[in-house]
């Protein structure tokens, strides 16, 4: 699947090719797709509102999962383990995960679980490593910590609840219609009373957070880490109950993002002028800070990267990803349009039929 030019879902155009004639360099692995993770991060950029879009025409998809067809030379073995063809692999590239055959940097495949179809690992290392550098890397996440965690039944959502166990802290949940509460309640334990379904104004949405504070087992004084990729008026009242040394983390915009194929300009205006703003003079007496990321910048950071993914698979014994919803190829651009709908549980997968 390809893109014309970003701007519109509309643009998305289905081309065809021969995988012979794609070029293995150095260092380099084929691999034939067989399953493709969607994430917010695409629909952004076919749109055009994400500032990593390739100019001119690309292929949209950042996470995948399939099988090595064949390995360049100087592949270097990555965590004990060497690439080689005929192995399942789940993988990461810097766009052009939607396609049946793709050439990537070694370095950003890792096995494919025994256990785990292909569907699971396109599900995961983009939501993981996003989680877990959110979380851990820059959160600074440690036993007892209270974290305020939003779209908690999505990708991202349910992992960073497996990263939050596993430190032994205590999450409340936020979720953007009731319908979600079942699957954070049977698959993570999360009692009712943490988890909040956004309110459809701030001031609602400060009252929930308050009874959902006094509801955790310790009494927290606010929150220790926000998780936050939803924003507009989610953000000042999570800000504002942050804990004394809390950090908001800001890696997402799920309520900017428009509900049609192509953006509504003026609406994006107002809530630009209208976004929450922080004073850094005030943040000094609050003992309170917010970071950003995206890990698309980190790109050339393979060894960070590598480390980080290490990490997390030691610290954590991670259950198979939830796949809440699975697509045909040719219906990736319905895949696209039902993630963004905010309907989706899990992750939203695009299933390759590559043969």
């Amino acid at each position: 699947w390809t893109v014309s030019s970003a701007g519109s879902l509309d643009r998305l155009a289905l081309e065809h090719g021969n995988h012979q004639d794609l070029e293995i360099k150095e260092g380099m692995v084929k691999v034939q797709v067989k399953a493709v993770g969607l994430n917010f991060a695409d629909i952004f950029a076919v749109q055009g509102l994400y500032s990593a879009t390739p100019q001119g025409k690309f292929t949209p998809g950042l996470e995948f999962s399939g099988i090595i067809l064949d390995v360049g030379e100087n592949v270097k073995p990555v965590d004990g383990w060497r690439p080689a063809v005929g192995d399942k692999v789940m993988g990461m590239t810097r766009f052009g995960g939607y396609t049946t055959h793709l050439v990537v940097n070694a370095a950003f495949l890792r096995p494919l679980p025994p256990t785990w179809s292909f569907d699971q690992g396109a599900s995961f290392l983009c939501t993981a490593l996003t989680a877990w550098y959110g979380l851990v890397t820059i959160g600074g996440l440690r036993k007892g910590h209270a974290v305020l965690l939003h779209s908690a039944a999505g990708g991202v959502g349910l992992v960073a609840l497996e990263i939050i166990k596993a430190h032994n802290a205590t999450a409340v949940c936020t979720i953007g219609s009731p319908e979600k509460a079942s699957l954070l309640q049977e698959r993570h334990g999360i009692p009712a009373t943490a988890i909040v379904v956004r309110g459809a104004s701030g001031a609602q949405f400060s009252a929930q957070l308050d009874t959902a504070l006094q509801s955790l087992p310790n009494k927290q004084e606010g929150f220790d880490i926000v998780m936050d990729s939803v924003q507009g008026i989610y953000f000042q009242p999570a800000f504002d109950r942050l804990s004394r040394g809390g950090k908001h983390v800001v890696f997402g915009a799920a309520a900017m993002t428009p509900p049609g194929s192509s953006p509504n300009w003026l609406r994006l205006a107002w809530q630009w002028l209208w976004r929450p703003k922080v004073d850094p003079l005030e943040i000094i007496a609050a003992n309170k800070g917010v970071i950003g990321f995206n890990l698309i910048w980190m790109w050339d950071k393979v060894e960070d990267m590598s480390e980080i993914f290490t990490a997390m698979m030691a610290q954590v014994q991670w259950q198979p990803p939830h796949v809440g919803r699975t697509f045909a190829f040719d219906d990736a651009p319905a895949a696209m349009r039902y993630l963004q709908s905010g309907s989706s549980v899990g992750k939203v997968v695009v299933v390759v039929d590559s043969e």
